[in-house]
C-alpha cells in the first residue's frame, strides 16, 4: 500500500465510527401528580360572584388540557368566564414525559349570574339571549339558501366582515343547489329530514341535537361562542350534519367540535367545519352547513 492510500484509510477509519454511533433519545421524565403545580383562581374584583376564573399550569415541560364544561383550553394559562350561577368543575389533564396525568377535579362556586359573558348580538342570535332558547333546522328545501351546504375555501370566514369572507390565499365559493346536494352520481347529502338542535340559555349555555339521519341519537351537551373570533365550540354533540361522498364521507373531518360561524342572524346561520383529510382525492376545503330557525 504507498502512502496516500495509508493516509486515505487512517482518515476514512474514524469516520465510519462516528456515523455509526446510536443516537439515544428521551421523551423526558414522567411526573407523578403530586409533583404538578397549578392553580384555579376565581378573581373577585373582577366580578364579586366568582364568574371569572384564571387557570395555571405551573409546571415547567408540560403540557396542559384544561375541561371547564363551557370549552377547554391547552394554554398554560387562561381566563375562563362562567355567566351563571352554580357549581363548575374545572379539569387537568398534563402530558409529561409522554404519558397522561390526569389532576383532581376542582369544583368552582358562583354565586351570582353575570350575563354581560352571554349577551353579545351572536349570542342572542343563536340562542334567543339569556332565559331563552332557540332551535334549528337545516335547510335542506333551499328555503333561505340554495340548499343544506355550500364549499368554501380554507381561508374563507366570516362572510358579513369587511374582508367580503376571504382571510388568506385560499378563497372561493361553490354555493351548490339542491340538484347537486342530491342528484347526480355523487351525491353530496341524502335528502330527507335531519332532526333539529336546540341552543340555549337557561341557567346554562346547553346544546341539544336530535339527529334523525344519525340513527336518531341525541346529543346533550355544551357549547361556547366567541362572538370576536366569530367562532363557536360544542362540546359532548356535534351540529346536525350530512355528507356522503364515495370515500370518506363525514370521516373526512377530524373536528366536529369546533366551528367557523360563517353568518348569524336572528333566523339564519352558517357553521363551517374543515374537511382536512382526503376525500374522493379533492383535498382540503370547508363544508358550510345551512341552518333556518325551526318555525
Amino acid at each position: 500500500m504507498n502512502l496516500y492510500k495509508k493516509i486515505c484509510a487512517i482518515l476514512v477509519i474514524p469516520m465510519v465510527f462516528i456515523t455509526c454511533k446510536k443516537s439515544e433519545h428521551s421523551l423526558g421524565t414522567v411526573l407523578n401528580k403530586s409533583q404538578i403545580t397549578y392553580s384555579v383562581t376565581q378573581d373577585y374584583a373582577i366580578d364579586p360572584g366568582g364568574n371569572t376564573v384564571i387557570i395555571k399550569n405551573t409546571t415547567p415541560a408540560t403540557l396542559s388540557y384544561w375541561d371547564f364544561e363551557v370549552g377547554t383550553s391547552n394554554k398554560m394559562t387562561d381566563t375562563v368566564h362562567f355567566a351563571f350561577a352554580g357549581d363548575h368543575v374545572v379539569k387537568l389533564t398534563v402530558s409529561s414525559g409522554g404519558s397522561l396525568v390526569e389532576m383532581d377535579s376542582v369544583v368552582v362556586k358562583v354565586t351570582a349570574d353575570n350575563l354581560n359573558y352571554v349577551n353579545d348580538e351572536l349570542w342572542i342570535a343563536i340562542s334567543g339571549g339569556p332565559g331563552n332558547e332557540k332551535s334549528w333546522v337545516l335547510d335542506t328545501e333551499g328555503t333561505s339558501f340554495n340548499g343544506p351546504m355550500y364549499f368554501y375555501g380554507t381561508s374563507n370566514g366570516w362572510l358579513l366582515g369587511g374582508d367580503k369572507g376571504c382571510y388568506g390565499s385560499d378563497c372561493w365559493a361553490w354555493e351548490a343547489g339542491l340538484n347537486d346536494m342530491y342528484g347526480g352520481d355523487k351525491p353530496n347529502m341524502t335528502k330527507g329530514d335531519y332532526g333539529v338542535m336546540t341552543f340555549s340559555l337557561k341557567g346554562s349555555a346547553s346544546f341539544t341535537a336530535v339527529k334523525l339521519m344519525e340513527n336518531g341519537i341525541v346529543n346533550r351537551g355544551t357549547y361556547i361562542l366567541n362572538a370576536a373570533a366569530k367562532t363557536l365550540t360544542i362540546n359532548n354533540g356535534t351540529i346536525l350534519r350530512g355528507y356522503k361522498p364515495l370515500k370518506n364521507g363525514i370521516t373526512g373531518i377530524s373536528d366536529w367540535t369546533n366551528y367557523t360561524i360563517m353568518s348569524l342572524t336572528e333566523d339564519k346561520m352558517q357553521l363551517a367545519v374543515t374537511r382536512d383529510k382526503d376525500v374522493d382525492g379533492e383535498g382540503k376545503c370547508k363544508l358550510v352547513y345551512n341552518f333556518i330557525v325551526k318555525k
